[in-house]
């Protein structure tokens, strides 16, 4: 037969272990939604930040997934540099990866015909064929061909 003493230590024991485990659990969440808070934030980027930059900080919140961030970033690309074509085709190609990513395929859909449309318009030539090859996979995916009879 077990003391009533030896119960109690036991019991004493599991209380503070599951205590512990509260605690962990309880900084492993605060610690996730102080990242996340901060995710939430527009990158701070300087008024002379070059298109590089820029891409480099919105890349940097993409891996983070912290699309906000990454989009915040590729409009200010459009802000900045609307003359520059490349910077604009890259943009327009990351903001409709970004809806991708994150499932909503209309705004997906419509940002890769933008992006395959730029193409055909002025100066379209001379724009690199990644960012149109790109949009054209990932929209056959998004929209697969009708299916024939």
């Amino acid at each position: 037969m077990v003391s009533k003493t030896s119960n109690d230590r036991a019991s004493a024991k599991e209380a503070s272990r599951f205590r512990s485990s509260l605690l962990v659990l309880g900084l492993a969440l605060a610690a996730g939604l102080a990242l996340a808070s901060c995710a939430t934030k527009p990158p701070v980027l300087p008024e002379d930040a070059s298109a590089a930059e820029i891409i480099q900080k919105a890349q940097e919140r993409s891996d983070l997934y912290d699309w906000k961030g990454a989009k915040y970033c590729y409009q200010l690309l459009l802000e900045r540099f609307p003359q520059d074509k490349n910077i604009v085709i890259t943009a327009m190609y990351e903001l409709a990866f970004i809806e991708y990513k994150q499932g909503h395929k209309e705004r997906a859909a419509e940002g890769f015909k933008a992006v395959i449309a730029a193409y055909s318009a002025g100066g379209g030539e001379s724009l690199p064929a990644t960012w149109k090859i790109l949009s054209e996979k990932l929209l056959a995916k998004l929209e697969p061909p009708p299916a024939q009879k």
